[in-house]
Parts: structure tokens; sequence; C-alpha cells
């Protein structure tokens, strides 16, 4: 099976090529950048250990392909994409074009939509719309703090259960602001910083939208507040507080084991107690949960913490590729 990477150069290109490289199924064809064109990966990341070439981008090399990934930045995809949808390929867009419908990209972007008829595309939250990703061919990859976001919140928003003054807060490694900011925030050594306005930053429109889609009504966030660690190069850790009505801690526990029972990337835990670890998804497809809840006070907290590389990128990429195609959805994701 023959894959194109678009933006392969990128942080989330480079993490495709590294995982694909050990998919049994998929063979990375082209990896085609502007920028780095007759360059080999290694070169780039010396990391990497793959001996694939840059190539410039060519309509034709991509027209040989069955999946198409595309690691572009906001809006440059809509140009791109919409040319190479067929029923023969497979189409992943890691970027934030297809993820929400053309108006709501236009509020939140302040942007008007090249292809307003393909948004949105299938939402790639592989663990909620899996039913729909299987008959996908054109999928939006969803971003990394709202993959954090949407996974701890949904089981509750399928029982339809009424969340008030929903926060969100936030830390990212600073793999999550891209290669170049990456390499400039890595000279600044022990440092945390907010970024954004946390009542208008973009992510809040897909988190909004397709929380409103996992439940029976709107979904609206109190705010949202992230961070960057400046000393941590991948991972993400995002705190959620609400208030809401529920019987105990136990019974907050008992919902979100049972929802994501059958899920091989989410595990879930109590707070109390607990000491969960960063470092314990960094370079996995995984997501980790831990919940708490105040009967006296009726306020919830969940952490969600996920590799923002992985989970919140490629990997998930990689695992709605694997349902798309009827594969198991954990090949050449889990040993």
């Amino acid at each position: 099976m023959k894959v194109a990477i678009i933006g392969a150069s990128s942080l989330t290109g480079n993490k495709l090529i590294e995982i694909l490289a050990k998919h049994p199924k998929a063979d990375v064809a082209f990896a085609f950048s502007k920028n780095y064109a007759g360059q080999n990966v290694s070169s780039l990341y010396p990391e990497n250990e793959s001996d694939i070439t840059y190539v410039s981008f060519d309509e034709d090399k991509i027209a040989q392909c069955d999946v198409i990934f595309s690691c572009l930045p906001h809006g440059k995809s809509m140009s791109i994409l919409p040319m190479f949808t067929s029923p023969e390929k497979l189409i992943i867009d890691l970027g934030a074009d297809f993820r929400i419908p053309a108006d709501v990209f236009k509020k939140w972007y302040d942007e008007e939509h090249k292809a307003k008829k393909q948004t949105p595309a299938t939402y790639g939250l592989s663990e909620i719309f899996a039913g729909e990703i299987k008959e996908s061919k054109f999928i939006a990859n969803p971003g990394c703090y709202p993959t954090t976001v949407l996974l701890a919140l949904a089981p509750l928003l399928k029982q339809n259960i009424e969340l008030k003054n929903i926060g969100v807060y936030s830390l990212s490694g600073r793999s999550g602001a891209g290669r170049d900011n990456a390499k400039q925030y890595a000279t600044e050594g022990e440092n945390v910083f907010s970024y954004k306005d946390p009542y208008n930053h973009q992510h809040i429109g897909e988190m909004e939208y397709v929380g409103s889609m996992i439940g029976a009504g709107p979904l609206k966030l109190y705010y949202f507040s992230p961070h960057v660690v400046t000393n941590i190069y991948q991972g993400m850790h995002t705190t959620l507080t609400a208030s809401c009505e529920l019987e105990s801690a136990q019974s907050l526990l008992s919902i979100y084991e049972s929802f994501y029972s059958e899920q091989p990337f989410v595990s879930v835990k109590k707070v109390s107690g607990q000491k969960l670890n960063l470092n314990s998804v960094v370079n996995k497809n995984d997501c980790l949960i831990g919940l708490d809840y105040d009967k006296v006070t009726k306020r919830l907290y969940i952490i969600s913490i996920i590799d923002n590389l992985v989970k919140g990128a490629s990997g998930q990429a990689i695992q709605n590729m694997n349902l798309a195609l009827g594969f198991n959805q954990t090949l050449g994701l889990k040993s």
C-alpha cells in the first residue's frame, strides 16, 4: 500500500514516517517537502534513521498512492486535498482545514474556506467515531488539545450529563508549537508560558462543535487556557473541571471504565492516591484519563494525558487509517 505525505518535513510528518516504518501494510512512497526537497529525512531529523529523501510536490506522484496524509499548516490543505478525493484513495488531513464547517472555520480562523463543500470531513476521533471512520475516504484528524478534552468529556456527553462552567487548563511540550518554534523554545531552559486568549483560541471552536455532536445539546467551555513547557519536548497534560450532579467518585469511574472498556489506547484511573505520569504516554498512541469527584461541592475533576505528536497527531492518523482500511486499529501502533 503506497503512502504519500504532504508536508513531510514537519514534526507530525516526521512522526508519521517514523511510525509507518514499523507498519506491515504501509510503504511511504513519497515524502513531499517544499523547502527540503533532495535532502534525506535524517539530515533534518538525525534521530530518524529513515533512508527516505524528500521530494518536491508532484500531483502525478500523489495520484500513484493509495493513502494521502497532509501535515500542512491550517489554511494550506483546503487548496490541495479536494483535487485528490476519490473512492479509491484515502485522505487524512492532520491540519485544521476540514475538522469543522466552513462558517465555523471562518469564525475561529478569520479566513474564508476555499473548499466549503468538503467541510466538514469525517472527524477522526477514533474512539468516538469509529463507525463513521470505517466508511470514510476523507478524514480530518483532531487537534491535540481537542483530543485530550473530547476523550475526557465524551463518556459524560454520551450520557447527557449536564456539565456547567467547564474549565480547561493544558500544558504542552514545545513540539506542539511546530519545528521552528520548538527549536527557539529549547533555548529558554526551564520555562512555562501561556499563549492565546483563553476565550478565543481557535481550538475552542473545534471542541465545542464536536462536543455538541457527541452529546445531545450544545457544549460550551467556560475557558480554555493552553501553556507551553519549554524544557519538555513532547507530551500534553490537560486538566478539566466542571460542575455536575453525580452519585459519587466511584460512579464516575464506573461510567468511564464501561465506556472505554474495549478501547486499546485509553486507560482510566482514579486521581486520588495515584501518580499519573506524562512520561507513561510519550511515544505511545495512548490516552491516560484520571478522575475525581467531590460530592459536597459537586465539582468534577478530570486529567487527560497524551503525547501531542502521537495520539494528538500522527499516531491517531494511523489509527484512523487502520480503521478506514479495515485493519486492526492497533496495527503498527502496538507491539
